[in-house]
């Protein structure tokens, strides 16, 4: 019978701990904090013959100040940037972005790897608990909540504000999905039906014009090739939209689009990343609205291109650098509201030093400008200071 200590060398290509899972990701370079752990088989582990549990996460201490008016004040959102507001500061301390999560795996009667993952924050309302990760993985399948298969985990930004950039996809939504890798893991493809969560453009939501439906599951496949120093990948998209506006009939309509994403090592501690995110009716993956209002009774889906680009430093075991620089625009169509948002820009550079590995301090910059539909325009600026400890 096979048994943890068996199959657990790292460097297997069905190893428990290794290539036996999809979203299994110990490919970051710095602190980041999107990644799955790194390093398994220690620190809060429970071990017992064929299974295991490993209980992970952190305590992150946010100390935000904006210079101008932003609404999103416990993650910086340039979506959220009032134009033509009065100005103002705002100060804010909290503690929601601290994550907690446990993952077990263990491998069955038949010698396959089996895993479950639950991760949260507390970025509910009230600073409730709120579900970030819950799924099972077992061979080929995973199903449950986790990051959408249109997402490319290791080529998010590091960042140490929670949202990120505007082009980057780090949606997390429940799917049911099939993965397959060849040639010693280097190429991996999946397939998957996902929760669709269309967002329509805020004139509509603002004005109780009608009700946005879901008809179908997203669709989404992707091929993603790892190389000694990187990762490429190409994710596709397939949707269909609805609308119902008040006393008519359902209007709906087709979807789609790409995201192409890379990363790669020009150095041994210094690391560039981008992507570009690019279709009709599938802003929402990335803080831009699906479709639009063009008259009382009538909609349409609406083309968007965003796109993002960084570079992480690690200085030296202690301290890091990220800056990241991205842009999202949608082409408005004639009769939405000259307020809907027609280009979001931003900007963060951070430094971040980790004394030791279990606890870490940071500081960024953040800027971001919000462009309307009819040309008026405002920007923020946000600094903040970021405290933690991580569990081992």
């Amino acid at each position: 019978m096979a048994s943890y200590a068996d199959l657990g060398a790292i460097d297997s290509p069905r190893s428990f701990v290794g290539g036996a899972f999809s979203e299994t990701d110990a490919l970051s370079m710095g602190l980041n904090f999107n990644e799955f752990p790194k390093d398994y088989r220690n620190g809060l582990l429970i071990t017992k013959g064929r299974w295991a549990v490993k209980f992970g996460g952190y305590v992150k201490a946010d100390l935000i100040h904006d210079r101008d008016p932003i609404d999103t004040t416990d993650f910086f959102d340039p979506a959220s940037i009032p134009v033509d507001a009065l100005d103002r500061t705002n100060t804010r301390f909290h503690a929601r972005q601290t994550r907690l999560n446990m993952d077990a795996r263990w491998i069955t009667e038949a010698g396959t790897p089996l895993r479950f993952m639950v991760e949260g924050d507390f970025y509910g309302s009230g600073n409730t608990f709120r579900l970030r990760h819950a799924y099972g993985e077992y061979d080929h399948w995973i199903v449950g909540q986790t990051w959408t298969t249109f997402t490319h985990r290791a080529a998010l930004p590091n960042t140490l504000d929670n949202v990120g950039d505007v082009a980057s996809v780090s949606r997390r939504q429940a799917q049911l999905r099939y993965t397959r890798k060849w040639y010693e893991d280097r190429w991996s493809w999946s397939s998957s039906i996902e929760n669709p969560n269309a967002q329509p453009d805020e004139f509509l939501l603002d004005n109780n014009l009608g009700v946005v439906r879901n008809p179908l599951p997203d669709l989404v496949t992707r091929l993603r090739y790892t190389a000694d120093r990187g990762q490429i990948q190409l994710a596709g998209l397939a949707r269909q939209l609805a609308y119902e506006p008040n006393l008519e009939p359902v209007r709906t309509g087709p979807g789609g689009g790409l995201n192409g994403t890379f990363f790669l090592d020009i150095a041994k501690r210094c690391r560039t990343y981008g992507g570009v995110l690019w279709g009709r009716g599938i802003g929402s993956y990335r803080d831009l609205p699906d479709y639009a209002l063009v008259s009382d009774n009538q909609g349409q889906t609406l083309d968007s291109l965003a796109w993002y680009s960084g570079l992480t430093h690690q200085w030296n075991t202690k301290w890091s650098t990220n800056l990241t620089v991205s842009e999202g625009t949608v082409s408005n169509l004639p009769g939405q509201s000259l307020d809907s948002i027609h280009r979001l820009r931003y900007l963060a550079v951070n430094l971040i030093w980790q004394p030791n590995p279990y606890a870490f301090a940071g500081a960024e910059y953040l800027w971001g400008s919000r462009e309307n539909f009819g040309l008026d325009q405002s920007e923020a600026n946000r600094f903040m200071v970021s405290f933690g400890f991580l569990l081992p």
